[in-house]
């Protein structure tokens, strides 16, 4: 586990599960294929200490996983502005892990469909479009370290 700076300001693991499952999309950064740094903002759901996620099937950010499959994520569930105070309330998480393409069709759809009902929960049709979706790939991200970090007003 790596050690943070500001350990007044670290929430318990349960706390920065709970982060993560709140807010709306996470950076995943990575190394890119071509050796440099790249990051991403995803849609994203949460089963257990996996990240899923859907992706074209081709493209920069496929050929880096494939590559470079170790990733940081980061993910804010609130903040807002301090002006008084020179700072920013905040709720956070920094997350580390490996991610591999989903190529069970039972887990796919799992993953698909736990994402609709993240974004799309009031969309009964969704589900059924999203499991019959050929189009994308979805991409697992098995979690092995996760810090959340909170400064309240």
């Amino acid at each position: 586990m790596r050690s943070m700076r500001r350990s007044d300001r670290q929430v318990s693991q349960a706390e920065a599960w709970e982060i993560l499952d709140q807010a709306d999309f996470c950076t995943l950064s990575m190394l890119g294929a071509e050796g440099m740094p790249y990051g991403v903002n995803l849609s994203f759901v949460r089963i257990g200490e996996r990240i899923y996620f859907h992706s074209a099937k081709e493209g920069y950010k496929v050929d880096s996983l494939a590559a470079h499959p170790h990733v940081c994520l980061t993910a804010v569930a609130s903040q807002h502005t301090l002006p008084e105070a020179l700072s920013v309330a905040y709720r956070s998480v920094v997350a580390f892990g490996a991610a591999r393409l989903v190529n069970d069709p039972v887990e796919r759809q799992q993953g698909l469909e736990a994402l609709c009902r993240k974004y799309a929960p009031n969309e009964p049709g969704a589900i059924p479009q999203a499991a019959s979706c050929q189009a994308a790939g979805v991409w697992r991200i098995d979690l092995n370290e996760i810090t959340g970090k909170a400064q309240v007003d």
